[in-house]
């Protein structure tokens, strides 16, 4: 069998950092998902909805549908 070695005791202000830096991480994943979560959300319905998604201006146009031109000679 091998021989133990000590386990060396962590300090409650290392736990206390550790824990911090560990929770922070998270709060960062989630607004940053979030953010890319509702961006990709309105590009889409956006899309979906027959409109074009602008990306410099970060907004939904959508175009008005104009009837089909018609030639001079035929009568509807």
């Amino acid at each position: 069998m091998a021989p133990r070695r000590p386990s060396r005791p962590t300090s409650p202000a290392r736990r206390i950092l550790l824990r911090g830096i560990t929770v922070a991480l998270l709060v960062a994943v989630v607004l940053y998902g979030y953010t890319f979560y509702r961006g990709w959300q309105l590009r889409d319905s956006c899309t979906g909805n027959g409109g074009e998604w602008n990306a410099e201006l970060e907004q939904c146009t959508f175009r008005p549908v104009l009837p089909e031109p018609t030639s001079p000679g035929t009568t509807p």
